[in-house]
């Protein structure tokens, strides 16, 4: 009964469980250089700077990806494009035991930002055509938050088989991990019709209706909401990507902590990432469904969130406590992936179900421009300082200052326009302020 009410089916609930463990695997996959940063840097031979751009050129082919993703699945179905994408990245992963360079860790990195360019985006999209309009904050937290339980989880276990194994062996893993996914996707999901909620236009006003929904996507493309909002998520990678490429370094170097605490505490922010993003979009969906409101319910929950991981961040960089950096800068970062949540179920009040992959493939393409940005920034800033705690510290403060004023300007200036079509919408029409 309570299955009934809520308008999700088991088969709804498997695709959201797989969609869960492709995004699980996907940031297991982007983790593991960062787990690996210490050892891969002395064989190598890596400078700081050299380092961040390993991190930052996963994401050169990345926006491009998420864009080119978005759009074929829209024409050719989800399913087929998730996949492959799937495929590219395993056989990536295996390729990267064969690393020796610093020229082919770049090449492996660029060709792996490729296949995972699409990869969030298509979650986000495949379950927001099977989840009720009122349940897409919960819904669509439960796909994301593989993300950071994938890191979570991934861990102690990848940590474990690069102090006893290699680094190497970890990447081993995570390839034959991914074809064991790819399996089970092909047998489980079934193309779901991303017009099933939009009637077809008459024959004589095809063309005309075509027209509208394209003019529709672009002017929501090159509107100041749609820009504030991938900005934010700009924001929002620009930390993830220093969290994931940077902070094991930082606890390792800096704080110095031994392998075996290391080991654990790297888990703690990705825990606390999960936990926050469940509460936070389970508070937002109550909002929206009390209110109708995107504003009261999704942004003036993102900007003071995302305000309080600034904060968290300055404040992380002047204690001497290890414990209390670590908590600080934990929060941070949690508190700074709340775009990952609210920025897709905000995106899907902006614009039609026909052109959602679109639409989330252009906000992860300009979201992930920071995930080139902070890595690098970071490994500038590292090399260019005069101790190695400094540099890190001021990345933090910039890290902290970007999550401020972009979050700022999504709590002060997005004020979306009441959607006028109801056909579009998965439920019946919300009123959105």
């Amino acid at each position: 009964m309570e299955q009934k009410k809520s308008g999700v089916s088991k088969k709804t609930w498997v695709i959201i469980f797989l969609l869960f463990l492709l995004t699980v695997i996907s940031n297991a996959d982007k983790a593991i250089i960062g787990f690996a940063s210490v050892p891969i840097m002395k064989e190598l031979g890596l400078s700081p700077e050299q380092w961040g751009i390993v991190g930052s050129v996963f994401f050169l082919l990345y926006s491009l990806a998420a864009v080119l993703g978005g759009t074929l699945a829209d024409k050719i179905g989800a399913k087929k494009v998730i996949a492959g994408m799937v495929a590219v990245w395993s056989i990536v992963q295996f390729s990267t035991i064969f690393v020796s360079s610093f020229t082919y860790l770049l090449v492996t990195r660029i060709i792996l930002g490729a296949g995972e360019g699409p990869s969030y985006s298509l979650a986000m999209t495949a379950a927001s055509k099977y989840l009720p309009k009122e349940k897409l904050g919960i819904g669509l937290t439960l796909v994301s938050v593989g993300g950071p339980l994938g890191v979570a989880i991934s861990a102690p276990v990848l940590m474990h088989l690069i102090m006893n194994f290699g680094w190497r062996s970890a990447f081993i893993a995570t390839g034959a991990v991914g074809f064991i996914w790819i399996i089970a996707w092909l047998f489980s999901a079934k193309e779901k019709a991303v017009t099933q909620d939009e009637p077809f236009p008459a024959k004589g006003k095809a063309a005309a209706g075509t027209a509208q929904n394209e003019t529709k996507f672009t002017s929501v493309l090159f509107s100041k909401n749609f820009i504030f909002v991938a900005l934010c998520g700009f924001a929002t990678y620009w930390s993830f990507t220093i969290g994931l490429n940077w902070l094991p370094n930082y606890l390792e170097n800096v704080r110095h902590l031994s392998k075996e605490t290391l080991s654990i505490v790297v888990a703690l922010p990705w825990i606390m990432i999960t936990l926050s993003q469940i509460t936070f979009s389970s508070i937002s969906d109550r909002i929206y469904h009390k209110t109708n409101s995107m504003v009261k319910g999704r942004i003036f929950v993102l900007g003071p969130v995302m305000a309080a991981g600034a904060v968290c961040y300055f404040l992380g960089t002047l204690v001497s406590s290890n414990i209390l950096a670590i908590a600080l800068l934990s929060l941070g970062l949690t508190f700074g992936c709340i775009t990952l949540v609210m920025g897709p179920a905000i995106l899907v009040d902006l614009v039609s179900p026909r052109h959602q992959g679109k639409i989330q493939g252009w906000f992860m393409a300009l979201t992930s421009l920071g995930g080139i940005a902070g890595p690098y920034v970071t490994g500038w800033l590292i090399g260019h300082s005069a101790s190695q705690a400094a540099g890190f510290h001021h990345a933090f403060q910039v890290c902290g200052l970007i999550l401020l004023v972009f979050g700022g300007l999504v709590w002060l200036a997005v004020r979306p326009k009441h959607y006028e079509n109801p056909s579009t919408l998965n439920t019946n029409p919300s009123k959105v302020v």
